[in-house]
């Protein structure tokens, strides 16, 4: 009795609590308008702005979303050693005739003799019908060949491949030299290759300080460095090119600046910031020699003739073919040949002065009368043409008419300064240039700093 008593006891508490619990966890009732604005809301946070569509009644409803395969399918093929050109275009399943045209569109820009195994065809190609659409071939690094189907017809067009222009901020110590230091330096970070690092040091020691630093015997421990370089970037972050811009280095606790300017001419040089050029305005020799067999005199036993008379230039001795530069900036005034001097080239340069360069074996190619040469070209080529013992390079210095000795008249002549027509253009040019110089004391992409920032420092030239 008294167990059955427990039992029912037990049983009647159980439901009580079911019941409970019932009541305690079944949500709030919500009518079918509350249900329905419910849906709504959370349909329209989940929703980007661009899909949101209003339904009839004010519904709202997504867009149906559903995979529709593409039409055009994209592949690559590439040609293999020991394999034409022509065997690479068949495996597209391109018919003999459709071969031949693409061909016919490729010799002009390319001999495909010269196409190399590795050379990479990129195909579009019909998922319908299986007919290629579309054919893409690099070149080079900066041309790319498109042909595409037009019907029944191939037409194609060569396109230059788009670049970029960087500028990178780069600045080191010195410890050995400036080729280490670059090649040390995190200028990597900024995607500058060891290879253009060994062409900034070139473009610094040859172009930019050549008559200021002997980077071999100047340089020492400690000399400082900042760079700006500008590179034109292809898609796959190779380089095209890459100038130089601005400089500062301190060598020895001396400062040196250099800033680059081009003109709307076309001509561009570097400049110290007050715009007085960087180059002296001559070589101090055309021609890389072994020897100087003869000097600048009054006085001197011809070798041939065996008269006395004056020598009014200087004799270079280098093998024939030697290229021969250049002395500075001017127009071609003579090329050919006169009397002893066999072939000859004069060159008139601002300022009253003139070189001569005689007993040429031969003449670059453009050389004539007229032209317009910049310092350092090839002008023409060691002989011994004329009266000439052995094969060297005669070189004469005139000043307002008058044949000077080139080795002192030479090195004080300065290049020359900024024009003044493009003094303010210049000016702004260095403005920006120490700017982004000043941007960061680590290698930078100078379109990485917010314009409103690059103005701010332009402004206080910070």
């Amino acid at each position: 009795m008294k167990a059955s008593r427990k039992l029912l006891v037990l049983g009647l508490f159980l439901a009580f609590c079911a019941a409970l619990a019932s009541q305690l966890l079944q949500p709030p009732a919500v009518d079918a308008a509350e249900r329905q604005q419910i849906a709504e809301s959370i349909a329209s946070r989940l929703a980007p702005e661009s899909v949101r569509e209003e339904g009839a009644a004010g519904q709202m409803r997504l867009p149906s979303v559903s995979a529709v395969p593409s039409e055009i399918v994209e592949y690559a093929d590439t040609l293999r050693q020991g394999e034409t050109l022509s065997e690479l275009l068949s495996r597209a399943r391109l018919a003999a005739h459709e071969v031949r045209v693409l061909m016919d569109e490729l010799l002009p820009h390319q001999d495909p003799r010269r196409i190399r195994p590795g050379f990479v065809v990129a195909y579009q190609q019909s998922r319908r019908d299986g007919a290629t659409r579309q054919m893409e071939a690099y070149l080079d690094p900066d041309r790319r060949l498109a042909v595409s189907r037009d019907g029944d017809e191939w037409r194609g067009s060569v396109e230059e491949v788009p670049v970029r222009i960087d500028t990178v901020t780069m600045e080191g110590e010195v410890s050995s030299s400036l080729y280490a230091a670059l090649l040390r330096g995190d200028a990597d970070d900024a995607g500058v290759t060891a290879w253009e690092r060994e062409r900034i040091a070139d473009i610094l020691a040859e172009e930019v300080f050549a008559w200021q630093i002997d980077f071999a015997r100047d340089l020492r421990r400690g000399d400082r460095y900042r760079i700006l370089y500008q590179r034109s970037v292809r898609p796959d972050g190779t380089a095209r090119e890459g100038r130089v811009l601005g400089v500062e280095f301190t060598v020895n606790n001396r400062d040196y600046h250099a800033y680059h300017f081009a003109a709307e001419d076309g001509t561009h040089d570097y400049f110290d910031r007050s715009g007085e050029s960087l180059r002296r305005a001559f070589l101090r020799a055309p021609v890389e020699y072994r020897r100087v067999s003869s000097v600048f005199t009054n006085n001197r036993l011809h070798p041939i003739t065996g008269q006395n008379r004056p020598h009014q230039g200087v004799d270079y001795a280098a093998p024939t073919g030697t290229p021969i530069r250049a002395a500075g900036d001017g127009t071609i005034l003579r090329a050919g040949r006169r009397g002893g001097y066999g072939n000859l080239i004069d060159i008139r340069h601002t300022r009253g002065y003139m070189t001569r360069y005689a007993h040429l074996n031969g003449f670059a190619s453009g050389i004539s009368p007229g032209v317009r040469v910049r310092q350092g070209d090839i002008i023409g080529y060691v002989g011994m043409t004329g009266l000439a013992t052995g094969p060297h390079l005669h070189y004469e210095f005139h000043a307002n008419g008058r044949a000077v000795d080139p080795r002192t008249a030479i090195p004080d002549l300065t290049g020359d300064p900024i024009p003044e027509q493009h003094r303010t253009a210049f000016l702004s040019s260095v403005e920006e240039q120490v700017a982004l110089l000043n941007a960061s004391t680590a290698p930078v992409l100078a379109a990485d700093i917010p314009e409103e920032e690059r103005s701010r420092r332009l402004a206080s030239n910070e």
